[in-house]
């Protein structure tokens, strides 16, 4: 952490000098303010990652906040941010900023988020439109910010920003959220790996002196379906079926058939058109977040904003290949090698694409993913080459035949051909369990607050 902004912060401890009880008192939660905590049992702001409370003042259009949030372990001052919006998600929301300086001072403004899929916040032209300035209070202590302000209940409607600052008068989510700031006084992006941001599950009445809490994070439930059904899709069912196809012909070929056809061919149709449907259902979850509309790449919000681009790229690479496959030529006839070439390639393309796009998805922001799960999408690409290696290795291995092969005694070519199909199938097994827990990892990892 900067020196300055630490000599700063205990400077400001010292000639504050008062404790939480000072800023929020809460000896009156229920009764004559409304509160708010997370966790949900924290007894005290000092306890708590996030605690709000709210009251009316003597003005009937003033309601009082004291707000308290934890903040991560930043090299720069820190800010604090409460929301109110229609939904329990960031877009549209109408925000309150309290942001700390180098000096150590916390400064109040009004922000709001974009309804736009990327759902930007922006600062008001009119910082303090709806507060009321003499109200300010703030400090630092013990790493979190301790922020007291006035708001307006209902906002002037000539004002041209009006539109961005929520009348108190209707029940709203509750949202919070710290981060770093980028220079002073200008709000950086939250970092999920220190303290995750919060949306409350039930709307707040903020006519009414509650006493409520809330563990639920802002994992947001169509982000962790998306996630969910493409981590199970390309992970567990598109290795296996590619897997399958490359590797088990040989073995499940002469075992039966099943309606008709071979069981490997079955089986890596079968979990192909499983791919598709679950990519298909991945990517009606996230429009529907989205409110229906494409997210395009935004260079200022980094690498990661090409994942959806990448994501409807490979599900086209998918629903293309699978057309193809259901136009394969006959075994005899003279394409057959082009159909082979062309199937494979967009079949290998569209999964080492898929690992790139899941690797990107789980650094983006709104996954709310622990850093250390990008690890995990690297040791699958890194499990999935290793069994490529293996199993084509042995396929040179075994193709490689000694001159007098056909001369060798029957028992002992069934022998050679028994050891090889076992290795094979130890191999698959060996392969599939580790994907199968590399993808619960993550699948956990995606559902789970951590």
């Amino acid at each position: 952490m900067d020196l300055g902004f630490c000599v700063a912060l205990i400077l400001t401890g010292i000639s504050l000098a008062f404790s939480s009880e000072r800023l929020i008192d809460i000896d009156e939660c229920g009764v004559s303010k409304g509160c708010y905590r997370v966790p949900n049992k924290c007894s005290d702001p000092l306890d708590c990652v996030y605690f709000l409370t709210w009251q009316n003042t003597s003005t009937s259009n003033e309601v009082h906040f004291e707000y308290a949030a934890l903040f991560g372990n930043h090299s720069k001052p820190p800010w604090a941010a409460f929301g109110v919006a229609d939904a329990p998600r960031m877009p549209g929301a109408s925000v309150v900023d309290c942001i700390v300086w180098q000096t150590g001072n916390v400064s109040v403004q009004m922000s709001y988020n974009m309804q736009s899929p990327h759902h930007d916040n922006h600062p008001l032209n009119n910082t303090y439109l709806g507060l009321v300035r003499s109200s300010f209070e703030g400090a630092v202590i013990d790493s979190r910010i301790f922020c007291n302000f006035t708001r307006l209940r209902v906002i002037n409607s000539s004002d041209p920003e009006s539109d961005r600052v929520k009348n108190l008068t209707l029940p709203y989510y509750i949202l919070f959220a710290t981060g770093p700031t980028a220079a002073a006084g200008e709000k950086d992006i939250h970092d999920f790996s220190n303290i995750d941001p919060y949306a409350s599950s039930v709307k707040i009445d903020f006519s009414k002196y509650s006493d409520l809490g809330g563990d639920k994070s802002l994992k947001n439930p169509y982000i962790r379906a998306h996630a969910t059904l493409m981590i199970f899709a390309w992970i567990v069912l598109a290795s296996l079926g590619m897997f399958t196809s490359r590797y088990m012909k040989n073995q499940w070929n002469e075992n039966g058939t099943v309606c008709g056809k071979p069981v490997w061919f079955q089986v890596h149709r079968l979990s192909m058109v499983f791919v598709l449907a679950l990519t298909l259902a991945a990517t009606l979850v996230v429009f529907a977040y989205n409110d229906w509309k494409f997210i395009t790449p935004d260079v200022q919000s980094g690498v990661t904003s090409i994942h959806p681009t990448l994501g409807v790229t490979v599900g086209v690479l998918l629903l293309v290949n699978l057309v193809v496959g259901n136009l394969r030529p006959d075994i005899y006839s003279p394409y057959r090698i082009y159909f082979w070439v062309f199937h494979a390639f967009f079949g290998l393309a569209s999964h080492i694409l898929a690992a790139v796009t899941m690797f990107l998805g789980v650094l983006q922001h709104k996954a709310q993913m622990p850093d250390w799960t990008r690890w995990i999408v690297v040791a699958f690409a890194f499990w999935r080459i290793l069994a490529d290696v293996v199993m084509t290795s042995t396929r040179i291995r075994y193709s490689e035949r000694p001159p007098d092969y056909f001369a060798i005694a029957n028992n002992e070519v069934d022998d050679a051909v028994t050891k090889v199909a076992a290795w094979r199938c130890a191999v698959m097994i060996v392969y599939s369990i580790g994907i199968i827990v590399l993808a619960l990892v993550l699948i956990v990892a995606a559902n789970v607050d951590m």
